[in-house]
C-alpha cells in the first residue's frame, strides 16, 4: 500500500511540476487546472497512508493528465500563417531579420534547400553551408519562384516557399544528374530559403565579406 502511495504522488507531482512550469512561462493555466495544485498538496501531505489511497481514484489521475497535457499543448509552436500571392506562390515566414530589401539588380546571398514536394526528393541543399550562394536579383540563375520571394524578403529572413510548377521547372522538369534527382515535369517544389545578406544595403556585410560589387 505504501509503494502505491508513492507511485501516486510521484505521479501527481509530475503532472503539477508540468503545469506549474507552464505557468511560471507565463501561459495561460486554466482556473480548473491550478485546482489540480491545491488537490496534490492536500493528497500528498496527508499523513494517513490509507486515507490517500482513499481518496484517490483513476478518474482524478486521468482528469490531472489531461489537464497538464492540454496546458503543454498550450505551449506548442504556432505553425506560421502562409500566405498566397497573385502568381500562386506560397510562404510562411520562419524567421524574421531587419536588413536590407533586395530589387531588381541587386547582389544578394542566399542558403537553401529544395525539394520535390510530392517525394521529398532533395535536390539542392546549402542550408549548412558557411559559404552562400550569391547571385543578382532578376538575373533568371535561380528559380522563378525564388526571384519573386526574395524581393518581398529582408536580409535575415527565412522562409518556407511552395513553388508550382510554372515557378519551379516548368512543363518540361528536369532530368537526373550525378547526386541529384529527376523533376518531373510540373512538379511543385519545396523551398526553405535564407536571405543572408543585401550587399550594398548591408554595411555591416560589405565589411565582414571584403564584397566589392
Amino acid at each position: 500500500e505504501i509503494s502505491g502511495v508513492r507511485t501516486m504522488a510521484a505521479d501527481l507531482r509530475l503532472a503539477v511540476g508540468m503545469l506549474s512550469l507552464a505557468a511560471a512561462a507565463g501561459l495561460t493555466v486554466p482556473a480548473t487546472h491550478m485546482g489540480a495544485i491545491s488537490f496534490q498538496n492536500a493528497l500528498v501531505t496527508r499523513a494517513s497512508a490509507p486515507a490517500m489511497s482513499a481518496s484517490w481514484k483513476p478518474a482524478r489521475r486521468d482528469a490531472l493528465w489531461a489537464a497538464a497535457a492540454s496546458v503543454l499543448l498550450a505551449a506548442s509552436p504556432v505553425r506560421a500563417e502562409e500566405v498566397t500571392t497573385s502568381s500562386g506562390l506560397k510562404y510562411s515566414v520562419v524567421k524574421s531579420g531587419n536588413g536590407g530589401q533586395p530589387a531588381v539588380g541587386d547582389l544578394i546571398a542566399i542558403r537553401f534547400k529544395g525539394k520535390v514536394a510530392a517525394t521529398g526528393a532533395v535536390f539542392d541543399d546549402i542550408l549548412e553551408s558557411p559559404e552562400p550562394y550569391y547571385t543578382r536579383v532578376g538575373s533568371g540563375n535561380v528559380l522563378a519562384g525564388v526571384e519573386e520571394a526574395v524581393k518581398l524578403m529582408h536580409s535575415g529572413d527565412t522562409w518556407d516557399l511552395t513553388i508550382p510548377g510554372d515557378l519551379a521547372f516548368g512543363s518540361k522538369g528536369r532530368s537526373a544528374s550525378p547526386g541529384k534527382p529527376r523533376i518531373p515535369p510540373g512538379a511543385v517544389i519545396d523551398f526553405r530559403l535564407e536571405l543572408v545578406a543585401v550587399p550594398g544595403k548591408d554595411d555591416d556585410i560589405i565589411e565582414q565579406n571584403g564584397i566589392i560589387d
